[in-house]
Formats: C-alpha cells, structure tokens, sequence
C-alpha cells in the first residue's frame, strides 16, 4: 500500500509560517539596528567616550598682584587636593578612618562619599600635606592627589578689602581678585586622552602646545607702608570709641592714584570663611554717609568762584537758632557776625545755609555734580555706589538749606577724596585709579593706567584762596586743631553727621558718623586724606575722633615718603631738585613762565617734560591733558602751536 501524499497547500503554508518567521526576526533586528544606531546613538555614542575617554581640564597659575612697589600682595602656591574612585575601593570605612585625622574631615562624611555611585569624588580641596602623609594617601586603592594652585595672601588681613579673594576654582569673588578675575586667571586648556583596561588615561597630544597661558600681573597704586600706617591708625580709633566701622583713604591729588584704602572691619582673605560677609566690603567705595559739614568746603568753594562771596564777606549767624519755614537750624555754639573764612573754622551751619541761599539751588546743583557728588568716578573696583543728590527740581523749600551743610545728600568716601583732590590741585577733578599696569608672563605691559584729568570745576584762583581758609580750621579756635602737624600746615575740614533712620524717619538718636578731610602740605600738597568713623561710641565729633587719624597717617607717611618742611635742612631727592629748576625756569619756548609770551589758545611744545611739568603748564593754561606712559615727554596731539581743543583733551606721550 503506498502512503499518501500531503497536499501540496500543507507545504506552502510550511513555507510560509517559515518566511514569515525570518522576516519578522528580520524586521525586529532591523528596528533594533536602528533604535540603537539612530534613535540611541548619540547618547551610547556619549556614554562610550565617558567610559574610554577622559577630558581634562588644565587651568593656568593665577598671576600674581602686587603694590607700587612690586612687593607681593597676592601669590598662588601649589597645594594637593584630595579625590577618590568609590568604584575602586573595597572598604569604605577603612579607607574613611585612615583619611579623616589627615583630611580633618569626620570618617562619617568621608565615608558617606566613598559610597556614593559617582565614578570620582572630591573628598577635599587644596590641603596641606606632609610627605609621609601624601605617601600614605596615595597608597590607598582608589585614592588620589592632584596638584592644584591655591591663591596666598602673605600679609594677611592687609590691603584685604581692595585685593579681595578667590574661590575653591580660582575664580575671583571680590575686590580686584574679582574686578581683574579674566586677566589675572590667563587661561585654560582641555585635552582628551584614552583609558586603559586599569583605567589609567593615555594621553596622545603635544602638552606643550596645550600648557595654557599664565595669568597676567597686575601692579597696584597702593604702596604697603602706606596702607599699613593708614590700617593701624583707623583700627586704633574704631577699637577706642567702639565703633561700628571707618574707612581712611590716601591719594595723590595731583594724580588721582590711591596710595591707602584702610576699612574696618576687615578679614583675612586666607581664611575668608571665618569672616561674615559685612567684612569683606570695601567700604570706601561700596557705602554711602551723609558728609555733613565736611560739605561746606564745596559749598564756599562755589561761592567764591562764582564771585558770590569773598572771604572778607560776613554774614549773621543769628546767635545759634535760626527758623526756616517749619525748620529751625542750629550751630553748636551761638555765633553772631563771622567772615567767610571764620565761617569754615568753627563751621557754621546757620551761615553756611545763608551762603547758599546767595549762591541758589541751580548753581548749588551744578557744582556739586561738577565736583562728582551723584556719579560715580569710575575707579577700577567692583561695587561703586553712585551716591544720592536728588536734581534742584525736586528739592522743597528747605533742600538748599540742608544740603549746603550736607544734610540730604550722601556721598562714598572715594567721591569725597577725589573732589578733595580737586581743591588741592588746584581745580582739576582727577579720575582715581587703583591700579598702575597689567603685565603678560612676559614682562610686556598689557595696560597700563595714567592721570587723567576730567574736568576743571574752579580756578585755580579759587582753589588757593580756600586752601588759605582750610588751613585756619587746623589752627587755634578752629574745629580741627587735632588734625594739625607741627612741620606742616594742614587744609582741612572736620564733619559730624546725623545717620538717617531709614525705618522711621528723621534722625537716629546718638548715630554719627565723625569725619575729617584735607591735604598736607597746605600750599604744596603731597597727600590728600580721608577719614571716616562710624557710629563712635562717648565723643562723637569729627574733629576729635577722626582728626588724631588724619595726623598720625599724614605725619608717618610724609616721613616714609621723605617730605620736608620748608626750612628743613634735609636733602632734597635730584629728581626733586631738577622738578624745581625745571618749574622756575622753563617754559614751552625754554624761558621763565613770567616773561614767555604764549598764545593764550595755543597748545605748548610738551617735547622732553615730565609728567609733573606737563600738569602744571595745563592748570596755569586751564585746558584738560590726558598723559599716557611715564618718564619725559616725546609726543603729543594736537601738535605745539595747534589752537587748544574746545572739546577733549590735549594727549601727551610719555617714555
């Protein structure tokens, strides 16, 4: 019997159950293929690299700051920094016990980080250690140290409020850490190499060409001496009466550098975290005070040049009360009939209202802006307050008043020294700078910063007349007897400031802020000092607090600087002597400045002057210079004989 057949319909179906079986398995590789190569491609592509490549982050050393005098201010040093591979570790726990004692970190946190998922770990940065402690952290699995360079203050607490800090990163938080962050870091450079099966990373790249580039120098105006003397004698003062905080500036007036800027409170940037935030301010630049009566002096200041008062004008006091609309104002003494200059000796808040209701709220405005108070001066640190000076339209009836004895406005202490500076240079408001130059690795200066006059506010005329007066408020019967030196004579002027209450209103009840402000010496100054007290506790006047500071950092620093009283015996620098010759003698034609006959809106030849010189021909010819470089003078725009520019200044090259 023969066995039958199956149906050939049978095998079809066989063929196709089969075909379709290996187009769906087909089908599903396919989908797969492309899930994986399309759809998850990148992110395997990522996870790859992460698990065979490694990217490396090289920062460069932070360049180094220093003062005028190329002393270090701020360095950085190598130091280790601490990491691990919780992966590679076997036992948490003995690990976290070996590494707390020398870490300085409790074995719980150290732990709870060896084991975390993470594939590294930082377990501390920029650490100490000894050698037998950096040979028995390395000779840990899964434990490594890393060089990094950690930034150092050698001297501490000193200048720390202008220099500022960095963070863990070395990227700069304050100051002019901060302000010159991108300059001083350099830059970085990032390189990828491959990883072994021990993990350990194989780099294929010339490092040489990806070294990145050191940070740039950056050379202060700030001379240490200085500083330190101006620190030492404002933190005697704030610990004496107990205050809240004071601030003290030094500055070239004929230059606008700033020599000292001492705050207290101050911080340790070494240890930055020991500190509140309230100490790392530089309050010089960042806060505001009403000036009170060290506001005077501007107020007499445009009174004399707009010809509204001369110093033999009296005026009545009013016997100590006098009632304005719903004000009455009040001097500290009862004075009846006193001369301008008498007016700034035992400084007269009744006669100073008066003074200013001659000069008028519009010229008032003017020359206070003139003078810089409601801008900012544009100095070379973070922070700047602007200040408060509300536009004449929006005074009331007794606006004028107050503000002519500094009441209703409110300055920074850098607005008030620069505008000091102004009277003591005779007219010209500088722009303050803080720092002198950025150099490369190199050497080659990259910046560099020079005196800059920005604008002439009185003549020089003015300017002399009321220094004579400032000098008689350091004398016998004037406010500022504390502040005076007994080699020199000092301009000054002494302020005691009611503090607003800003929460209820008015006045706050035995809040002052004590201030005292001048030049030395008076006819030739040198210096121009700031010094501010807040809040001092028993005395509270600004002649008896902030005078003594005044006198001790004048004092200190004209002997450090070598300056002499007049009829001194000691000798006098070469340089110094040539500036003398060169003052008395010379001229832009080579003959004595009081037989040179110059057109008077013609530009002077300035080929082979110093800068001094330069400075002084501008302010006797009243036209704005701009210097750039140092040394003697090779070129200059427009050229000599050129008419004076009514707009900009006259640009002088120097080498």
């Amino acid at each position: 019997m023969k066995p039958r057949k199956k149906p050939k319909s049978y095998l079809k179906l066989r063929v196709y159950i089969v075909t379709g079986f290996f187009l769906f398995l087909f089908a599903a590789i396919f989908a797969r293929a492309v899930h994986l190569q399309v759809i998850k491609g990148p992110e395997l592509q990522k996870m790859a690299a992460k698990q065979h490549r490694k990217t490396l982050n090289l920062q460069s050393k932070r360049g180094d700051i220093f003062d005028r005098n190329l002393k270090e201010l701020a360095v950085s040093v190598e130091v280790d920094s601490i990491f691990a591979q919780p992966n590679k570790i076997e036992s948490p726990r003995t690990v976290a016990k070996v590494l707390s004692p020398i870490l300085g970190v409790s074995s719980f946190e150290l732990e709870k980080k060896l084991r975390g998922e993470a594939g590294f770990v930082w377990l501390k940065r920029q650490v100490d250690l000894k050698d037998e402690q950096r040979q028995i952290v390395k000779e840990l699995d899964g434990i490594g140290v890393m060089k990094e360079s950690r930034r150092f203050y050698p001297n501490r607490q000193l200048a720390s409020n202008i220099i500022g800090f960095t963070g863990l990163d070395a990227n700069g938080l304050e100051g002019i850490e901060r302000y010159y962050d991108s300059m001083l870091k350099g830059s970085s450079a990032r390189f990828t190499g491959e990883k072994d099966a021990m993990g350990r990373t194989l780099v294929y790249q010339d490092l040489d060409k990806t070294v990145p580039l050191e940070g740039m120098e950056v050379e202060l105006t700030i001379d240490k001496t200085i500083q330190y003397v101006a620190e030492k004698a404002l933190k005697k003062a704030v610990d004496k009466y107990d205050a809240v905080g004071g601030t003290a500036i030094v500055m070239d007036p004929a230059t606008g550098e700033i020599l000292a800027m001492a705050n207290q409170p101050s911080f340790d940037p070494n240890e930055v975290g020991r500190f509140d935030a309230g100490h790392w301010k530089n309050r010089a630049v960042t806060d505001v005070y009403e000036p009170g009566s060290t506001f005077k002096l501007f107020l007499i200041a445009a009174a004399l040049d707009e010809g509204i008062v001369k110093p033999s004008s009296t005026f009545f006091c009013e016997n100590g009360n006098w009632r304005v609309k719903d004000r009455v104002f009040h001097d500290h003494e009862k004075y009846g009939w006193l001369d301008v200059p008498q007016i700034l000796k035992v400084s007269s808040n009744i006669c100073s209202a008066k003074i200013g209701e001659k000069l008028g709220m519009v010229q008032l405005y003017r020359y206070m802006k003139a003078f810089g108070f409601g801008s900012k001066t544009g100095i070379d640190l973070p922070g700047e307050a602007t200040g408060f000076l509300r536009h004449y339209n929006k005074w009331s009836g007794v606006t004028l008043h107050t503000v002519s004895f500094g009441q209703g406005v409110s300055v920074s202490g850098v607005q008030l020294i620069t505008a000091v500076s102004a009277i003591a240079n005779g007219g010209f408001v500088m722009k303050p700078y803080i720092v002198r130059s950025v150099k490369d690795p190199s050497g080659r200066v990259v910046t560099e910063s020079h005196p800059v006059i920005s604008r002439r506010v009185i003549s020089e005329e003015t300017a002399r007349t009321l220094s004579e007066m400032l000098v008689g408020v350091t004398e016998e019967g004037g406010t500022g007897t504390k502040a005076a030196i007994a080699d020199f004579e000092v301009a000054g002027k002494t302020g005691t400031a009611q503090k607003p209450d800003f929460k209820h209103g008015g006045y706050e009840r035995g809040a002052y802020v004590a201030s005292f402000v001048g030049f030395v010496p008076a006819k030739d100054p040198k210096l121009a000092i700031l010094v501010t007290v807040d809040e001092p506790k028993g005395e509270y006047y600004g002649g008896s607090v902030s005078g003594p500071v005044f006198k001790e950092i004048a004092e200190e620093s004209l002997s450090y600087l070598g300056v002499f009283k007049a009829n001194s015996s000691a000798p006098k620098m070469e340089a110094e002597v040539e500036e003398e010759k060169a003052a008395e003698t010379q001229t832009d034609a080579g003959q004595p400045l009081e037989n040179a006959e110059l057109r008077p809106m013609a530009v002077p030849d300035f080929h082979g002057k110093s800068v001094r010189m330069v400075l002084r021909i501008a302010k006797e010819r009243a036209f704005d210079v701009e210097i750039k470089g140092s040394g003697r003078a090779v070129a200059q725009r427009p050229f000599p004989g050129a008419s004076i520019p009514e707009k900009g200044p006259v640009l002088v090259e120097f080498q």
